[in-house]
């Protein structure tokens, strides 16, 4: 057994596994859902008892006949061999004389036989679920005794016949109970043994339909919102009833429609769906082991007499954030769209950032890295990332590539990854110290980081640069306008930069310089080849490419207002519209505030028509979409990575910006707002923001900790120190 030091104890980290047996579900042939149960009887009055679980995929856990388990789909999602995380709990309040522990397990990441798209079902680790566990119990006389998953462990399938992360479950309530017998010891996964730090998946909300209406044979029920979870059913049924839940996203033409969950290539048998066969008498059921993304369930397999109210319930449920900052402001299309961006941002929060809640379920490390800054300004994500981070180097290969998707089974080194989605090896490190004073994730991942460095030195090209992933995601126009070799060589510049700056957080001066060096190289081989200095553009003439030219400091101080011309003459000419993909998005509005032209960053974002951020809230989305070239498209209704103006509301709008151990506030002042608040509880306090126009007047309000240090910025080159109090501001 491997042992792990947790709050000052050493906890016990099984390696014994067991299963019902060595077959695994395949799309045609699926496995139910096992049980398991251990009787553990007490010799004695106790001091401490406690158990350590690994399921794989999921586990539920149940001790005399009460669910304990920390969270939905626990313990987490990962590839078992690169790593596996165990649960701990403390049980010494629970245990009675003779105890029953149960575990119901799901396939989860260990048999995803519905991840087919990603090549999961050629998993090496794959297998059925298995489990492992360890209860240690100390009696107050001394004595000390672990009992650890065996073949004395009883197993039978469950009602459960079917459960996948991605399509979803089926439950016979009519099926018999089978027989225990005993299980089976099985091989242990080859990752690494870890104890999770990870918060658990929790409920947010329980929403009742707004409206419900009959389409042909069927019942739509509209919970009025965009989000995840699952549905809780309650029916009065007789035995062998079939109730069939299909999940969708949005109505097309007025009707219930799946298609944008999908893969048009198999559309037929890939889509989230739930079927339940019902007990005589009341039944009361909601899955165990999946979740899907929904505004409207398509319910087939009752009458009009059944299509009540009462029928479904939507568990609304994510990985539990908390709430650290808020926002808002006196446009209540922006309040509206700020909103969709953080539901968004929990709606694809299951352990760690997904890309969608619906078809993948994936988490694509872009859209974490596109969205770490405002996630952490609005929520605590910090014990998540870091324990993703690992599941992110373990990914690495020999080369130091880093795969489009983790965890992975091996799909995404040869497509969908490059600088722009690796970088999430360093923004995840450089954003937890930035916004928390928190050096601890890098230190974890340095080697990796510096490993990835090194790699990417052996793919520049004859002139030192790179093209090798994908690019501006998203458009609304294609082909992309900045050119992959510009989006590339810019972020692995900014990757360098950010790892520099790391290594000197923690007095690595020969990696700072090894990292600084390689970052200079790369923006001087982008001057001299992809910025042309006599019209001060960059390479695409777009844009993406001005804006993170800008941003990322390719260019020299003295070429500043140059180049920020050209990127007014390329938003002039769209009308104020945004013509960017999710790179350029990223930085786009920041550029402009911090650069004197506030308004045409506002005018962009209020821009009612397509593309604009404002066709989805007209639109009536509550959630993020994927892109903006149609509205009711295929692309997803429920995506993050657009979701950084959040990030510019509160650091730009309110002025928060935090640095690491610095909390600087330097507003700016939209002519056409009126009023904007917020508020961000930083690692040295709250900080809290309030202005509001009177007349010619600005009156800002700041309450700012004593334990934080920083400059505060009204006016142009009227810096003081921060401190809390009225300030009139003319203008």
């Amino acid at each position: 057994m491997n042992f792990e030091r947790c709050w000052g104890l050493e906890i016990v980290l099984s390696n014994k596994f067991i299963s019902i047996s060595q077959d695994f579900s395949t799309f045609e042939n699926r496995i139910p859902a096992p049980w398991f149960k251990k009787d553990i009887h007490l010799s004695g009055d106790i001091e401490k008892a406690e158990i350590t679980v690994c399921g794989l995929g999921f586990y539920e856990l149940f001790l005399n006949g009460n669910r304990i388990t920390k969270g939905f789909l626990s313990p987490y999602i990962t590839n078992s061999d690169d790593v596996v995380f165990y649960d701990n709990y403390d049980i010494t309040d629970l245990l009675v004389m003779k105890n029953e522990f149960k575990f119901l397990l799901g396939n989860g990441m260990q048999n995803a036989f519905g991840g087919f798209q990603w090549e999961l079902e050629k998993a090496a680790f794959r297998s059925s679920p298995k489990l492992a566990f360890a209860v240690e119990i100390t009696y107050k006389d001394g004595t000390q005794e672990i009992i650890e998953a065996d073949e004395s462990v009883l197993t039978k399938p469950s009602k459960i016949r079917s459960d996948d992360l991605r399509l979803g479950e089926i439950y016979d309530a009519t099926k018999e109970n089978s027989e225990w017998s005993n299980a089976v010891l099985v091989s242990s996964p080859k990752g690494e043994k870890r104890l999770s730090i990870a918060k658990p998946i929790t409920v947010r909300d329980e929403l009742k339909p707004i409206k419900i209406w009959q389409e042909d044979q069927a019942y739509i029920y509209d919970f009025g919102i965009n989000t995840s979870g699952v549905c809780r059913l309650n029916i009065n049924a007789k035995a062998g009833q079939k109730i069939t839940l299909t999940f969708g996203e949005i109505l097309v033409n007025g009707k219930f429609s799946k298609e944008n969950t999908t893969f048009s290539n198999i559309a037929d048998q890939y889509f989230q769906q739930d079927v339940y066969i019902c007990k005589d008498g009341e039944n009361i059921w909601q899955p165990s082991f999946t979740y899907h993304g929904f505004r409207y369930v398509k319910v087939e397999g009752i009458n009009e007499n059944r299509a009540t109210n009462d029928l479904l319930t939507y568990i609304v449920f994510n990985t539990d954030l908390g709430n650290v900052g808020t926002f808002e402001c006196d446009d209540e299309k922006l309040n509206t769209l700020h909103k969709m961006c953080l539901n968004s941002t929990l709606s694809n929060f299951h352990h760690f950032p997904t890309d969608c809640p619906h078809r993948e379920k994936n988490g694509w490390t872009a859209d974490a890295a596109l969205s770490s800054a405002h996630t952490l300004l609005y929520f605590e994500p910090t014990d998540n990332y870091k324990q993703w981070l690992v599941e992110i180097c373990k990914a690495q290969n020999e080369k130091g590539a880093l795969p489009g998707i983790v965890p992975t089974a091996g799909w995404g080194f040869d497509w969908g990854n490059g600088p722009a989605w690796d970088s999430v090896i360093t923004e995840l490190p450089y954003q937890i110290w930035q916004k928390r004073n928190d050096i601890s994730a890098f230190e974890a991942c340095s080697s990796y980081i510096l490993k990835y460095i090194k790699y990417l030195k052996t793919r520049l090209d004859e002139n030192g640069l790179l093209a090798i992933g994908l690019g501006d995601w998203c458009a609304p126009h294609s082909p992309m306008k900045a050119p992959l070799i510009l989006t590339d060589s810019i972020e692995a510049y900014d990757i360098s930069k950010k790892a520099a700056e790391l290594f000197n957080a923690i007095g690595d001066r020969i990696n700072r310089d090894y990292c600084n060096k390689f970052a200079q190289t790369i923006r001087e081989n982008i001057r001299k080849h992809l910025f042309d200095t006599s019209t001060y553009t960059f390479a695409g003439n777009c844009q993406t490419s001005q804006a993170m030219g800008i941003y990322y400091g390719i260019i020299n101080a003295d070429e500043l207002n140059s180049a920020m011309s050209v990127l007014l003459e390329r938003i002039k000419e769209t009308d104020d519209h945004i013509d960017t993909g999710v790179l350029g998005g990223r930085v786009i509005f920041h550029v402009l505030a911090e650069n004197g032209e506030i308004d045409t960053a506002m005018k962009m974002l209020k821009n009612p028509t397509s593309p604009s951020y404002m066709q989805w809230v007209n639109n009536g989305d509550t959630a993020l979409c994927e892109g903006f070239e149609e509205s009711d498209g295929l692309s997803s209704h429920n995506h993050h990575f657009w979701g950084n103006f959040s990030a510019f509301f509160m650091e730009q709008i309110c002025g928060i910006k935090v640095n690491a151990d610095q909390i600087n506030i330097e507003p700016h002042f939209p002519s056409d707002m009126n009023f904007a608040k917020a508020e961000f509880n930083s690692v040295f306090g709250k900080v809290s923001v309030m202005w509001k126009r009177e007349n010619d007047k600005i009156i800002f309000n700041l309450d700012y900790p004593n334990k934080a240090k920083g400059k505060l910025v009204l006016k142009s080159n009227a810096e003081t120190v921060s401190a809390s109090g009225e300030y009139i501001i003319e203008h």
